[in-house]
């Protein structure tokens, strides 16, 4: 269900957000994980819906495979 989601919702937030998140301009802190926080950042109209979506792991950070996945289904744009 929740792949389901990602990729019927992705098409709808990629449309809305003005730049791509990578994770060089997300990780501010260096250290491999992005949290909400830094991803607004660079992808300011990023909702916490979303946010928990792409967290595949549910651990409360995106790694750069749930980031990869998340531009793959176009839930994020790609960087």
């Amino acid at each position: 269900m929740k792949k389901t989601l990602i990729l019927v919702t992705g098409g709808l937030m990629a449309a809305t957000m003005a730049s791509a998140a990578t994770m060089e301009d997300a990780d501010s802190n260096a250290d491999g994980m992005i949290t909400f926080d830094e991803l607004l950042v660079v992808a300011p109209d990023v909702s916490e819906e979303t946010f928990r979506l792409v967290d595949a792991n549910e651990d409360g950070m995106i790694d750069v495979d749930e980031l990869g996945m998340a531009q793959e289904t176009g839930l994020l744009p790609a960087g």
